[in-house]
């Protein structure tokens, strides 16, 4: 059966889209001309827009701006998305494809916290890492590959509010050296912990970046120093960055 569409929610979407995208707003003579409606068309679909919160009219200057209600709704969807349930599947190909542990950890503050974990099976050593485990964000790959979608003012103000130690003898303590690290990752698309934050276990991480383009969720494979050579890392980074993408997408990113 062919699809149907209401000709009046497709006018007010198109409308609402380009408000949206507006930095300063957009009069009725913009909105008419950017979409080809009749000036009395586009005031009586803002009309309704205005009075549902979906569209804010100024009224000095008589120009409409995308309404609070928007990123009310917005709010809404973000807090109903169940990240797990999107990474389990991604995050279950990576193990059977790389044979590696595979974490996925969220932002909290300052700290990165451990939301979802499958173990790999190639043998070896088990790492300390559990749900609900903390670490910094300054020492991790996952927290650096998250700093690193911040402004630098953000990493800046996140360096000073954190309280700096070495974890391991590999710590990055030192602030020029942290900020080159970031400008690395930046450049490179992902992120490394050379035994930062655990002796003997080394890690390849990505942001998964909302909507926006910062990240508040990060997904990284981890495994012992002896198979984590630098070939190893650049074979990893593949599915990596690839299953990254199919979670970013789901959620907006």
């Amino acid at each position: 059966m062919a699809e149907t569409y209401v000709q009046s929610l497709e006018r007010a979407f198109d409308i609402l889209e380009l408000l949206c995208k507006s930095r300063n707003g957009l009069s009725i003579g913009a909105l008419s001309s950017q979409t080809g409606l009749h000036k009395s068309t586009v005031h009586r679909l803002l009309a309704t827009m205005c009075n549902r919160g979906y569209v804010q009219k100024d009224t000095d200057t008589s120009i409409y701006h995308a309404g609070m209600h928007i990123c009310e709704l917005g709010g809404y969807i973000t807090d109903n998305m169940d990240v797990i349930d999107r990474a389990r599947a991604p995050m279950e190909r990576l193990v059977k494809q790389t044979g590696e542990t595979v974490h996925l950890v969220m932002r909290d503050e300052n700290d990165i916290v451990y939301i979802h974990k499958v173990e790999g099976h190639t043998g070896g050593m088990r790492m300390v890492s559990r749900i609900g485990m903390r670490r910094p964000l300054y020492c991790t790959g996952v927290g650096k590959a998250m700093l690193a979608t911040w402004s630098e003012e953000e990493v800046k103000k996140l360096w000073e509010q954190s309280d700096i130690q070495k974890l391991t003898p590999y710590t990055i303590v030192d602030e020029n050296q942290f900020f080159r690290e970031i400008a690395k990752i930046r450049k490179l698309g992902y992120s490394l912990d050379n035994q930062e934050n655990e002796l003997d276990i080394r890690c390849i991480a990505v942001a998964i970046k909302d909507y926006s383009g910062k990240a508040n969720y990060a997904l990284s494979i981890s495994a012992p120093l002896s198979r984590m050579t630098d070939e190893r890392i650049e074979q990893l980074k593949i599915p990596l960055l690839e299953e990254r993408d199919i979670i970013a997408s789901m959620l907006g990113g």
